[in-house]
């Protein structure tokens, strides 16, 4: 199985578990008795504990700021990792949940990669780029897709014949040209000034706009369209019951570079992305991916595929 270089920004998630049984005397507001915390790497840092976890090598390239420990100490164990600096603290995204369900999520951080980010990573990145079937862009918009260093060599890999799926953010920098892109399908009539329209048509136009090599537009529940100049594939998705799609998207992009760095073709390996997407999807979703003796892995039920 050939090895994915993964590119883009790393957040941390925590979800902090807790008992509520009284509100607080000076506002009407729960209070939250904690008994657990479980954290785990997200953004690009989940695609790629995900590929790792699935038996693929793989190196991450991606900002760090001065408290990023502890994602370092996530991460690092589990996979090959290329940091360069940030700037305005590790963006963490904390969810705070009682036995009823979830009660509040904060936002803190930024993390966004300093001045000479790119000169930084530049010797790890070319390093992983000679020796790689694939990169996965996991763009969270927060700028190390905007490096100007760090687009330079993603398009001499794409003028190299390495495959580059680009998962992009509303926020985020345009995809270099000649990238596998793929958005949903909002993600993708956004794109366009649009808040709707036919996923077909909707990614047939943003490959020409981008000048993309390939447009894979996901759609939930509906599977995923795949367009390139010569050919229009509609993949349906599994019979998934329940679940949760938080993650959904780092799983099937991470998947779809894994197919082809193993040498699948393009339609086949949108199938395989599909089917990683839905199984993630039903047994939890991100909120259940773990750590188990070194491995990143997902604690959950498996699916079955849709009679077609």
């Amino acid at each position: 199985m050939g090895s994915v270089l993964v590119v883009g920004d790393v957040l941390l998630d925590l979800d902090v578990h807790g008992t509520v049984d009284r509100l607080c005397p000076d506002a009407p507001v729960p209070v939250l008795d904690v008994t657990g915390e479980v954290a785990r790497p997200g953004g690009a840092g989940l695609a790629a504990a995900l590929l790792a976890g699935s038996g693929v090598r793989t190196t991450l390239v991606a900002a760090l700021a001065e408290d990023g420990d502890r994602v370092r100490d996530l991460l690092a164990p589990t996979l090959d990792l290329v940091p360069g600096p940030a700037t305005g603290g590790t963006p963490v995204k904390c969810r705070w949940h009682s036995a009823d369900g979830p009660l509040l999520r904060t936002d803190t951080g930024t993390g966004r990669p300093a001045d000479g980010f790119g000169e930084t990573v530049r010797a790890g990145l070319r390093r992983a780029l000679d020796d790689v079937g694939a990169v996965l862009v996991s763009d969270y918009g927060r700028g190390v897709t905007a490096d100007p260093q760090v687009r330079r060599m993603l398009a001499d890999a794409v003028a190299a014949g390495t495959p580059v799926v680009w998962d992009p953010h509303p926020k985020g920098s345009d995809p270099v040209p000649g990238v596998i892109m793929t958005p949903n399908a909002k993600e993708a009539a956004g794109a366009l000034g649009l808040t709707g329209g036919d996923p077909v048509g909707c990614a047939a136009e943003l490959r020409r706009r981008r000048e993309s090599r390939a447009v894979v537009v996901t759609r939930g529940d509906q599977g995923a369209v795949l367009v390139t100049a010569s050919e229009r594939v509609a993949v349906p998705a599994l019979d998934v019951t329940g679940g949760d799609p938080c993650g959904a998207g780092d799983a099937f992009a991470g998947r779809l570079a894994a197919a082809l760095a193993a040498g699948s073709s393009l339609p086949a390996a949108v199938e395989s992305a599909v089917r990683t997407a839905g199984r993630f999807v039903e047994a939890g979703g991100a909120a259940t991916v773990r750590c188990v003796e070194g491995r990143w892995t997902q604690i959950g039920a498996g699916v079955t595929e849709r009679a077609s």
